[in-house]
């Protein structure tokens, strides 16, 4: 755009000054190379990008934030996203064949092949944006996302077993391939002795399905529903046990009461306790007539003892 403002200035300039041109033509040519100059000047990075200013074919050591910038008009600025990008390693069939050129086989620590699905979402750290387009480029994804990725996944599985990714231990997966990924990335960039960044963030490790075969996919929903049905029944032995226990001690608590009880009571306190009772009653105002000695053991008997 530079370039063709500067032809319109001259060309104007030159019409100014050529008595068979009409001079509007010349006023309209400056105009115009004015106008053209100025926007030249103005660049615009959108929202969620950032810009990278190049002078001459030579990247420059400074990002442009989004929004609007007045720059020098012979920088040309390079437009790189810094939103959130995902790499996926293609989709698996239902039977565990792959299909498409970035499916992904790995081996289980078993020695089972496993397709998987996998996301990783990753972004670009705007202020390392300028050193990436330099020394890796736009594509920068192809180039370290994806052979990275792909490493990082066959390394992670391999201290899995088939039933461990399938099932229980498929966020332990993701988690791992995420950390081994990080570390591939910074193993990768080291090798540039000028850089000390981070360059791609990585923000996710997603795994999504694990595409084992149907009769493997079986075998292990029927071992784990068996595990499952083990445990349970571990947990009503364990339950039955304790109620037996608690009924032992229920029944030994009961024993022990029994035989205090039984050894504090004698004659003599029956004997004793008859007495008293006798003597309650004779204070109350119903009709009795208490015959002394007459009882066993030689307790009182109480005879018409009515209310009245």
């Amino acid at each position: 755009m530079i370039l063709m403002a500067i032809v319109l200035l001259l060309a104007g300039v030159v019409c100014l000054f050529v008595p068979q041109v009409p001079r509007v033509a010349g006023v309209v040519a400056i105009i115009v190379g004015v106008a053209i100059g100025i926007a030249s000047a103005v660049v615009i990075v959108p929202a969620g990008h950032v810009g990278v200013p190049i002078l001459f074919g030579k990247v420059q050591q400074f990002h442009l934030a989004e929004g609007l910038h007045l720059v020098n008009p012979l920088l040309v600025v390079e437009k790189m996203s810094v939103r959130t990008e995902f790499y996926t390693m293609s989709v698996v069939s239902g039977e565990g064949q792959v299909q498409g050129d970035d499916s992904i086989m790995v081996l289980s620590s078993d020695g089972l092949q496993m397709p998987l699905d996998v996301t990783v979402a990753y972004r670009l750290v705007p202020e390392d944006a300028p050193w990436v387009y330099k020394n890796i480029g736009i594509s920068y994804a192809a180039k370290l996302i994806r052979p990275a990725s792909r490493t990082a996944i066959r390394e992670a599985a391999s201290t899995f077993t088939a039933q461990e990714a399938y099932s229980i231990k498929r966020q332990e997966l993701a988690e791992s391939t995420q950390q081994l990924l990080e570390k591939r990335l910074k193993d990768l960039l080291s090798k540039y002795e000028d850089f000390t960044g981070e360059g791609v963030l990585i923000q996710q490790v997603m795994l999504r399905n694990v595409a084992l075969p149907t009769r493997v996919r079986r075998a292990i929903e029927e071992k784990l529903s068996a595990e499952q049905d083990a445990q349970r029944m571990e947990f009503v032995l364990a339950k039955e046990t304790k109620e037996a226990e608690r009924k032992r001690i229920e029944a030994g608590g009961i024993a022990d009461f029994q035989k205090i009880v039984s050894e504090g009571i004698s004659d003599k306190l029956l004997q004793w306790k008859g007495i008293d009772a006798t003597l309650e009653i004779s204070k109350s105002n119903n009709a009795k007539v208490v015959i002394i000695g007459s009882g066993d053991n030689g307790l009182p008997v109480i005879l018409n003892a009515d209310k009245d």
